[in-house]
């Protein structure tokens, strides 16, 4: 078979112009994780004709993660995600350059991989990690592309020096790596979350375990490859210059099975800021302790209208 990198990217041709399709050659993506989302992503790029990758991450194949990723199967259970990602990369394109690293590097080490970028794409689950690559790109003029998918829901965008940060869409407090750590994994910041059973479709009694930080995301196959294919075209667009990237605050919405161009919820936006405000210090965090009555009650209320609908 001829792996001349024209004929296997030949129906390429018939959308990109040559100019274009050697952008996409050329264009080297960082891929920060190797999430479901970020092992997707990657694939549709090789595929799509890139042929410069820095890929990093550090886990393993779970049993769980055979409902979504692409590079899951019986005999890679246990096996690096990295490696296996780089081997079918390589399986589609051998002419492939991959830097890879089985490891998330330093904080201050970050700014050096995103320096030697065009596109990031952070797709780490560890969402506190994810915000200091986005920081980083942002600071050195890099874009950055947005996958976050949750049960049937997910937001794609494209962030730039010159559109809001996602700190500021996501109304996130603009902490460090330890705070946002501290942060994230509190019960009080898991609250403002409920958009998960309202708009993502999750189970009730799943998101309750989640608040309590027994359960993790979850997530469905068809809404993490489509987000993913979302924001593959978004690195397509950018490297070829052919189209206009959707950049923040637009995005891809993916809701209730449905595709839509919208943008980021100023609710979930204000709702987090004012809710980090009143309760981001110790005296509110103590306070917000009370409101836990609330939220069960609500979570019941939202059980009795799931259950009552089934």
């Amino acid at each position: 078979m001829n792996f001349d990198y024209t004929s296997i990217f030949e129906r390429n041709y018939g959308i990109f112009s040559p100019e274009e399709q050697e952008r996409i050659r050329t264009t080297r993506v960082l891929l920060a994780g190797d999430s479901g989302s970020g092992e997707t992503i990657a694939i549709i790029l090789a595929r799509s004709g890139f042929e410069q990758f820095i890929i990093c991450g550090q886990e393993t194949y779970q049993a769980s993660d055979m409902n979504r990723q692409i590079g899951c199967f019986e005999e890679t259970i246990g096996k690096s995600k990295i490696k296996q990602i780089a081997e079918s990369i390589l399986a589609i394109n051998p002419a492939v350059h991959i830097e890879t690293f089985d490891h998330f590097v330093q904080e201050d080490k970050i700014d050096d991989l995103v320096s030697r970028s065009d596109i990031i794409i952070p797709a780490v689950e560890d969402l506190s990690y994810s915000i200091l690559i986005f920081r980083s790109a942002r600071k050195l003029g890099k874009p950055a592309i947005l996958c976050m998918p949750s049960g049937s829901m997910a937001w794609v965008s494209t962030f730039d020096k010159n559109t809001p940060s996602i700190e500021d869409v996501f109304g996130i407090p603009k902490l460090s790596y330890k705070g946002l750590r501290t942060v994230m994994h509190t019960r009080e910041y898991r609250c403002a979350q409920y958009n998960f059973i309202t708009s993502g479709d999750w189970r009730v009694s799943w998101f309750w375990n989640y608040f309590l930080d027994k359960r993790p995301l979850a997530l469905i196959c068809p809404v993490e490859w489509l987000a993913a294919s979302l924001a593959a075209l978004e690195a397509l667009k950018i490297a070829s210059k052919k189209w206009q990237p959707i950049e923040a605050p637009k995005c891809w919405y993916i809701r209730k099975g449905k595709v839509s161009r919208s943008h980021f919820s100023l609710f979930i936006q204000y709702h987090r800021k004012l809710g980090w405000a009143i309760f981001g210090n110790g005296i509110g965090q103590k306070l917000h302790k009370i409101t836990h009555l609330f939220w069960r009650n609500v979570f019941r209320f939202l059980r009795f209208r799931q259950n009552h609908k089934n």
